[in-house]
């Protein structure tokens, strides 16, 4: 465990009130001199000094290396170099394989309960969490991307809001700003070079927000699609108005069969269990609103099966119809809406992109926010979900 290149153990002392092990080590006396690390020279010993470094415990003991660090010059190339033991970084104060350990606790549970097991600090922990991470992850591969996926993510109290972008086919994390505005995404679409948005052939948003703008200025021959996953939620946001302004209207004795129907309403029919289909049944006999608003939203889930534009067209200005011509206010509004978005939902015929993947993807981040009892660090958020991304 100890074996370091070049480097021989003297002693090894421990303190069993305070569960520490010193090793002592120093440098091979079969090594008479000091070779250059850039051209392979000898160096001459300028000065030497103590230090101590913190590395892999051995169980519950800490573990200290003592050594006596070396400056030498080249007397080649004039290169200065300090010489300590293998793997350890200039003015580290621990060495890069307990780093190592470290980040790979902090993957595993939270960050502040790595102290329990290594003898650090919860700042020091993801310090070198984070250390270790932009080391070794490699950088978002930004060549070839055929689509894009763009949302916006809340995380921790208030609103504070994240941008993320995804690549459609592989899920690859690309980009993560803080904030939710145009000039959030621009930041990430303008950093591309020419070649990269020539191949990116359409962008997966929602309808609202500013992303729609950025897109269209730095991607101006990509495709918008809004996908099903956003369309079907801001439908039920139309159905819970008319719900609740049904309760509102209703008699006293009508109102338990409204009351607790939210969640009913919003599940697809095969998903409800017996218990709720028959409460949304009892529902739906009794409220003719609700009960148009939920069939048409049933229908307006096949618009998602037609592969041609031509056809998924027709079906959308029939659809568009049946809304209006229900009389109710909300759902004329929303089939307005879905006229405007027209060539964004037609273009999933041609590109079949869904958000399923930027939506599974909150999930991660709340988990990883959440294990980490929160973050304050940008950057290190960015860096720990794409390691969690190369599971």
């Amino acid at each position: 465990m100890f074996a370091f290149s070049g480097w021989v153990i003297d002693r090894i002392d421990i303190d069993w009130d305070t569960s520490e092990a010193f090793v002592y080590l120093h440098r091979d006396g079969r090594i008479q001199q000091f070779k250059c690390s850039q051209c392979h020279w000898s160096m001459g010993k300028m000065r030497e000094s103590d230090r101590s470094v913190q590395d892999l415990p051995l169980g519950t003991i800490k573990v200290n290396l003592l050594f006596t660090a070396y400056q030498g010059r080249c007397s080649n190339c004039n290169h200065i170099e300090t010489v300590t033991i293998p793997g350890l970084a200039p003015k580290s104060q621990a060495t890069e394989r307990l780093k190592q350990h470290v980040s790979h606790l902090c993957r595993y549970m939270p960050s502040d309960k790595v102290p329990e097991f290594i003898a650090i600090s919860h700042d020091t922990a993801r310090r070198w969490d984070k250390m270790v991470l932009m080391k070794t992850l490699p950088a978002p591969q930004l060549d070839g991307i055929r689509a894009l996926l763009i949302d916006e993510k809340s995380i921790g109290k208030g609103h504070h809001y994240l941008t993320v972008v995804l690549n459609a086919d592989t899920g690859e994390t690309l980009f993560l700003g803080e904030g939710k505005r145009k000039a959030t995404l621009d930041r990430f679409l303008s950093g591309l070079t020419l070649e990269q948005r020539a191949c990116i052939q359409c962008a997966g948003i929602d309808r609202g927000g500013s992303y729609k703008a950025s897109a269209k200025e730095h991607l101006p021959d990509a495709d918008i699609i809004h996908d099903k996953f956003h369309i079907i939620a801001n439908y039920n946001e139309v159905i819970d108005k008319i719900r609740r302004r049904e309760w509102r209207q209703a008699e006293e004795e009508d109102k338990p069969f409204i009351k607790g129907q939210r969640f009913n309403l919003f599940m697809n029919v095969e998903n409800l269990t017996p218990k709720r289909e028959t409460s949304l049944h009892e529902l739906l006999s009794m409220n003719e609103g609700l009960y148009q608003a939920y069939i048409l939203k049933d229908i307006l889930r096949q618009l998602w099966t037609y592969t041609y534009k031509a056809c998924a067209s027709k079906f959308l200005d029939k659809w568009i119809e049946l809304a209006k011509e229900t009389g109710i206010d909300e759902l004329k509004r929303f089939a307005k809406g879905l006229d405007r978005a027209r060539e964004g939902l037609l273009s999933y015929c041609q590109h079949r992109i869904t958000s399923a993947k930027i939506e599974a993807f909150n999930g991660v981040i709340k988990r990883i926010v959440y294990k980490a009892c929160g973050y304050n660090d940008l950057e290190y958020l960015d860096l720990k979900i794409r390691q969690e991304a190369l599971k």
